[in-house]
């Protein structure tokens, strides 16, 4: 059934790259696949991801694993998007582009900043300065080697990390630190850390964060035409 499902995929493998991270780094969960699309859990972050065209085959396959009450939903349709408000009584959270680093090439690094692991002595730390994830998650990315501390001469300076379902994220660059570049410099490590791992770097872009997209197209990755949608 995965090869089913990346077929599918690769169809639009800017878009899906966050159904294929989960597929190849083998925490999927297949709920369903066809040549129409693909509908997956993470068994990881516990987000459900449905990718399709076909917006009777999705409202069906929403229907049928409806006793999961969905946590976290990904969708790439409005009108799925509407009828998941409808039927499934979720919110919308957000609404994004999607940007994956594509390049063979590394992107260079100007090795202003010390990078290492956080560890849950860092808690405090990065919760009383990033707040959009809950502490559960939080704790859960700092226990498995996901977050990292940028610092300069000493002085911890900013993060950046992975979610748990793959994309990068949890950027945070300190008041008093921002406008130096560490913010491009903590992404280029992070990039270069997950193409390591093998994995393919992306992350999700706000429709309306001018300064992330600005950020992602100095760097070099490539953004979506189509939105995604996050619900919960």
């Amino acid at each position: 059934m995965y090869k089913g499902a990346e077929s599918y995929l690769n169809k639009n493998s800017i878009l899906y790259a966050g159904l294929l991270q989960v597929i190849q780094r083998e925490t999927a969960e297949i709920l369903e696949a066809s040549e129409d699309g693909v509908f997956l859990r993470d068994t990881v972050s516990d987000c459900f991801m449905l990718a399709t065209d076909n917006i009777r085959l999705g409202e069906q396959w929403l229907k049928a694993h409806g006793n999961r009450r969905y946590p976290l939903l990904l969708l790439f349709q409005k009108e799925l998007v509407r009828f998941a408000e409808a039927y499934c009584r979720l919110s919308p959270m957000m609404e994004c582009f999607q940007a994956v680093y594509i390049k063979e090439k590394l992107p260079a690094r100007r090795g202003n900043l010390t990078i290492r692991p956080a560890d849950i002595g860092d808690f405090s730390f990065v919760s009383s300065h990033y707040g959009m994830v809950s502490a559960e998650e939080l704790t859960k990315i700092i226990r498995r080697g996901q977050l990292f501390i940028g610092s300069h001469d000493g002085k911890p300076v900013g993060f950046i990390g992975e979610h748990l379902e793959g994309s990068m994220g949890l950027l945070e660059i300190l008041p008093g630190y921002r406008g130096k570049g560490y913010g491009m410099e903590l992404e280029s490590f992070m990039i270069c850390h997950m193409l390591e791992k093998g994995q393919r770097p992306f992350c999700q872009i706000e429709t309306d964060n001018s300064n992330s997209m600005r950020l992602q197209r100095k760097l070099g990755l490539t953004i979506s035409e189509e939105r995604m949608y996050w619900m919960e």
